[in-house]
């Protein structure tokens, strides 16, 4: 008769020869194609590299170094990402997801509705984002004329059955925003926000500002208008308009720098400055009224 132990150690041993035949034989190769194929229907210039997809878990998968690149150009890297099924929608049409991934360090938290099986079928996906630190993302060190940093924070959303390839939105804030601009712009080259928030959609090649404000112990402002984006992204198209109000600070130290006539220094603090953006990124036009 065979005993308990013995029964258990087989057990024991069939658990284990599974759960190393699934890590040996994982189709990491499968799954990233898939993920790239869901990509490519979001922007077929994506494509995601990793340099481990293994199980986890509880059931779900685990990815370690994640790079997100464009073109080749490599917009974000990823040091792990987690995604986790909603085992009961697993035999629906629309199946959900769980995903958590760490980025420059901060967190993306969020869930994806998927319809259909094929990498073409509509998608859906909800994004948390927290403390993610803009000077520590590849897709900001751009040939851009001025470098930012603080915690990036918000919402975004992407609906794959909207629009063609989708629509994405999103509500972006951060806290304490430092800009520093490459070349002096009438004496000012650093400038701290107290709180920027941005508002916007992003939809058949086109990013449209529904608001982006600003406000700090220097300036407070908003601007609104669209960017026609481009490859690369520095040569993507602007088209904005703005207002901005200097505080008395930078009042004082616009009167030593602007020349006399181009604009009124002692209405500026009051009724602010109009402007209009054109150009490209990399070498933007700026015009004031």
């Amino acid at each position: 008769m065979i005993s308990v132990k013995a029964i258990f150690a087989y057990l024991l041993f069939a658990l284990l020869a599974t759960t190393l035949f699934l890590i040996l034989r994982f189709p990491d190769q499968a799954i990233k194609a898939y993920v790239d194929g869901r990509l490519a229907a979001i922007d077929p210039s994506l494509n995601m590299v990793a340099k481990t997809i293994r199980p986890a878990l509880p059931p779900g998968l685990k990815m370690i170094d994640v790079d997100l690149n464009r073109d080749g150009v490599r917009l974000a890297h990823f040091e792990d990402a987690r995604v986790s099924p909603d085992l009961a929608t697993l035999l629906q049409d629309k199946k959900q997801f769980r995903f958590q991934a760490h980025i420059a360090d901060g967190t993306i938290n969020g869930r994806a509705t998927m319809q259909g099986v094929g990498p073409s079928g509509p998608l859906r996906v909800e994004a948390d984002i927290s403390e993610i630190r803009l000077e520590k993302l590849d897709a900001i060190k751009t040939k851009v004329p001025f470098t930012l940093s603080g915690a990036l924070k918000g919402r975004m959303t992407h609906d794959g059955a909207r629009a063609p390839m989708g629509m994405t939105s999103g509500l972006l804030t951060v806290p304490d925003l430092h800009i520093t601009l490459k070349a002096p712009f009438f004496g000012i080259t650093d400038l701290v926000m107290d709180k920027t928030e941005a508002e916007f959609t992003v939809s058949r090649g086109s990013l449209r500002l529904k608001s982006l404000t600003f406000d700090g112990p220097m300036l407070e402002g908003k601007i609104t208008g669209t960017i026609e984006l481009r490859h690369p992204f520095e040569q993507s198209r602007l088209n904005l308009t703005g207002n901005a109000k200097p505080r008395p600070e930078l009042v004082a130290r616009l009167q030593e720098t602007i020349p006399q006539g181009i604009v009124n220094t002692r209405t500026l603090g009051n009724r602010g400055l109009t402007f209009r953006v054109r150009g490209s990124i990399d070498n933007p036009d700026m015009s004031m009224r």
